[in-house]
């Protein structure tokens, strides 16, 4: 009984492994991969390098809030592409690195804000989104400001959430650190691709 119990329960788990690798497309891997992996390269990039130069030239601002946090630009362009699906690519990564760095680090930064600050950028650019053509090298306007307003609902839940339900002036702070992030983000990406095509011509 025990053996025909364990082979049931293995062709069970085959089974449904398969089912499960049918609804999942290769495709939707591999954006799922690329996703995570260019949010936690930007999420390291931040902590790793941005953040040390910022408490080295302003020692007395708050290290909690990073002034030029890219990860927000690779939040907005999984949501431009994506759209509600970009929450299931971003969402993982996201509490990755807020596990790691934020909890790890011993900053008290709440556990929700990682979903908080996903649903902003996603919403902000669902408004933008009614004028979307999908040609994102002349939409850059319409990704600004789909950022800038996925900024402005991170300002206030993150301000909300870090000081028990009271909004502060470190709203402005999110707002400032997300769009300059995405700026910077976007020049990179510009620049890039440029080399990119030198090689591929």
């Amino acid at each position: 009984n025990a053996k025909l119990f364990k082979e049931t329960s293995s062709l069970w788990i085959i089974f449904n492994t398969c089912g499960f690798m049918k609804i999942i497309s290769q495709d939707t891997f591999s954006v799922f991969l690329i996703v995570s992996l260019a949010y936690i390269a930007s999420y390291t990039l931040t902590n790793g390098f941005i953040v040390p130069l910022q408490s080295m030239l302003l020692p007395s601002y708050t290290g909690v809030i990073s002034l030029l946090f890219l990860p927000h630009g690779i939040r907005v362009l999984a949501a431009y592409y994506y759209g509600w699906k970009a929450f299931f690519f971003l969402v993982p990564s996201t509490y990755l690195m807020w596990f790691v760095i934020v909890h790890g680090s011993g900053v008290p930064l709440h556990p929700l804000q990682p979903i908080f600050s996903v649903l902003s950028c996603i919403i902000g650019m669902k408004v933008m989104s009614k004028n979307k053509t999908g040609h994102i090298e002349k939409e850059w306007k319409l990704l600004l400001l789909g950022g800038f307003i996925g900024s402005i609902l991170n300002g206030i839940s993150s301000s909300f959430l870090y000081n028990n339900g009271i909004l502060t002036s470190s709203m402005f702070g999110y707002i400032f650190g997300d769009m300059s992030g995405q700026i910077i983000l976007m020049i990179m990406l510009i620049y890039i691709f440029k080399f990119l095509r030198m090689f591929k011509y």
